[in-house]
């Protein structure tokens, strides 16, 4: 009995975050923070499952806020609601477009290529700078990690103004 008063004395302070608006402006990019989340048709855990996402790390953007919940859109532009505790600030971003892109060394249009990566890769965000940013993805054929610099026309997952 006591060690259960314990936890949840606990757990208070993060359910009573967790029920906060955020003030971060809207739309923002984030990313889902575990395996097997449900999308709802609405701001509720009463509103039907829509789909579910079974990848942790897919990018997506939050479009709207309503206390924990957040309306969240996909690289399909499907959109859904989930709760704001399965959601995370670590950003990542996913190979858009029909042919592999470039990573290259330097984000200048001449640099050394470090790799091709195929459309739908999800990587992960480190920064932006100007047309490029740093990404960092993992090669399903090579079975290797690659690091370096990409179009921002070539992904999903960033604003042209970051």
């Amino acid at each position: 009995m006591i060690r259960l008063l314990y936890i949840l004395i606990l757990l208070i302070p993060i359910s009573i975050e967790a029920g906060k608006k955020s003030d971060l402006p809207l739309p923002r990019f984030a990313s889902i923070k575990s395996n097997e989340v449900n999308a709802r048709t609405g701001p509720s855990i009463k509103s039907p499952i829509e789909w579910v996402f079974v990848k942790k790390n897919e990018p997506v953007e939050i479009i709207a806020e309503y206390e924990q919940w957040r309306q969240i859109r996909d690289v399909k532009n499907d959109t859904g609601w989930v709760h704001s505790s399965v959601l995370s600030g670590k950003r990542s971003v996913i190979i858009i477009g029909q042919e592999s892109k470039t990573i290259t060394k330097k984000p200048v249009e001449k640099s050394k290529i470090i790799a091709n990566i195929h459309p739908n890769v999800r990587c992960e965000l480190k920064k932006c700078e100007s047309d490029y940013c740093k990404i960092k993805c993992f090669s399903p054929e090579n079975k290797k990690y690659y690091s370096g610099f990409i179009q921002k026309k070539d992904i999903w997952g960033v604003y042209k103004n970051e």
